[in-house]
């Protein structure tokens, strides 16, 4: 009996353990993810922020290719004009999963109308939370260069818009994408500001 007792306490000490060991690998293998992720998005940043509307899709497509960046081809057209979208997206999946940090994407889209580059997208943020994004081009819409957004109910800065000319190629482009990829994975929701730490210069410099 006492023997029993002695092989339960070993297997249980042994599951212990095991469970520690697993959660450990799991935490270790969610910070290298984040790096991942975190890299990911600074380097769809160097590629993107610099491309010009009306760049050829082959060009495009092939820097992405280079920079090792995983992209997700949707196509779609009519008798006359086709329409192909180039999607990127990385979150810190697992690091949500455990609890150890909240969800947040960075989204990446490539608009292309007749073989050329339209539209571009690029946003960060959480699905319910605060985000920061930027547009080009006004292939569905016009667009006013400047910084727009809006506020919650006690007055903070709940979302960032920045519509960017295609022909700016100042400072302030830089500016505009001067997402805060760190972000992502960050054990604490980050501020709409905190995505986008440049907005307050980019108001000052950008039109009204």
């Amino acid at each position: 009996m006492v023997i029993n007792v002695i092989n339960i306490r070993r297997w249980l000490s042994l599951i212990v353990a095991g469970v520690a060991v697993a959660l450990l690998l799991a935490i270790a293998a969610s910070f290298a993810l984040t790096y991942k992720a975190r890299a990911d998005a600074a380097r769809y940043l160097d590629v993107v922020a610099p491309l010009r509307i009306g760049t050829p899709y082959d060009a495009v497509a092939a820097q992405l290719r280079n920079a090792g960046l995983p992209m997700e081809t949707v196509i779609s057209s009519d008798d006359y004009h086709p329409m192909r979208s180039l999607g990127f997206l990385v979150w810190d999946k697992w690091r949500c999963k455990l609890h150890l940090a909240p969800s947040v994407g960075f989204y990446g889209r490539l608009d292309f109308h007749d073989g050329v580059l339209v539209y571009k997208k690029t946003s960060i943020g959480e699905n319910m939370g605060s985000s920061a994004e930027v547009m080009e081009g006004d292939y569905w819409g016009p667009l006013t260069p400047g910084v727009h957004g809006n506020v919650d109910s006690s007055g903070n800065i709940r979302h960032i818009f920045v519509d960017l000319s295609p022909s700016d190629f100042t400072e302030n482009r830089n500016k505009a994408y001067a997402f805060n990829v760190a972000c992502i994975g960050s054990m604490r929701s980050c501020t709409a500001v905190e995505y986008l730490p440049t907005v307050n210069d980019l108001e000052r410099s950008m039109p009204k």
